[in-house]
């Protein structure tokens, strides 16, 4: 049975280039100092394992890791060692591809991966393999989790789909550099606002070939009021609690009668044919 309050940790890290044994170790390492703050929810970057500004689809693969080795392995042993759910990006060997790929990892073992829909020109997703779906919430031991990696959170569609197919808290793992600052400043509010959705951004520090990448994760409530904020220097451990209930009622009143919204039960979806044409 899902709590009504549940603790989330968003580990705000820095990570190696093509250097999974170097990140599994920080990735180790945050999941039990979240543990040991009560967290049963950790959710680490875009890529964390492996990297990201890979040059070619060659130096990709060669980094790449499969879902079955070892380091994957390790983290569901220490997610079944604390009770805890873990999401954490890697790039994915999938035969002569690779993908850009967020996995779920509970108490029990794999929960299930999420391949990245929407890929821009830059570092690893320049020569991936786009996601093909469905968009579709993940049933978890700590709620419905809906699940993005970055530049789809660009993408308000793919938010929304997910809140209405039953998704209470949104999480997405990014690598946000210097040239994305408003997207990782402004872009978490904004999705779970309009979406009443609770939503875990958790962006990378340092840099890697020459860019920098600017950290900023966020953990908002459904009304879009941030509980946790990093900074942008150096690495972080955001702790905050939310109740997944919470965003399943969509209504919020502030006045009975006078002053109600409904993002959801409010939409004109035969007004909306033009997205889909």
């Amino acid at each position: 049975m899902v709590p009504s309050l549940l603790r989330i940790a968003a580990a705000q890290i820095d990570v190696a280039f093509a250097d999974p044994a170097a990140n599994l170790a920080r990735v180790l390492a945050a999941l039990d100092e979240a543990a040991a703050r009560g967290a049963r929810l950790v959710v680490f970057p875009e890529c964390a394992l492996t990297g990201y500004c890979f040059a070619n689809l060659e130096e990709a693969r060669a980094a790449s890791l499969s879902l079955d080795g070892p380091e994957l392995s390790a983290i569901a042993a220490a997610c079944r060692r604390h009770g805890v759910v873990a999401v954490v990006g890697l790039v994915e060997r999938a035969a002569e591809r690779v993908n850009n790929t967020a996995a779920l990892l509970g108490p029990g073992g794999p929960i299930g991966r999420y391949r990245k829909c929407h890929l821009p020109v830059l570092g690893v997703d320049r020569f991936a393999t786009p996601g093909e779906g469905p968009l579709e919430p993940f049933d978890t031991p700590v709620g419905r989790l809906g699940v993005g990696i970055c530049y789809d959170g660009s993408f308000p569609e793919m938010s929304r789909v997910l809140k209405l197919r039953g998704a209470q808290i949104l999480l997405l793992p990014t690598n946000w550099p210097e040239k994305a600052q408003v997207s990782a400043e402004f872009q978490p509010i904004v999705r779970a606002h309009e979406n009443h959705v609770h939503f875990v951004a958790v962006n990378r520090v340092g840099t890697e070939r020459g860019f920098r990448f600017v950290g900023q994760s966020k953990i908002i409530d459904c009304l879009g009021r941030v509980l946790a904020r990093a900074g942008s220097e150096g690495p972080e451990l955001l702790v905050a609690d939310l109740d997944p209930a919470a965003a399943d009622d969509t209504r919020v009143v502030y006045q009975k009668g006078e002053y109600e919204i409904d993002r959801i039960g409010h939409r004109r979806p035969e007004l909306y044919g033009p997205l889909t044409e």
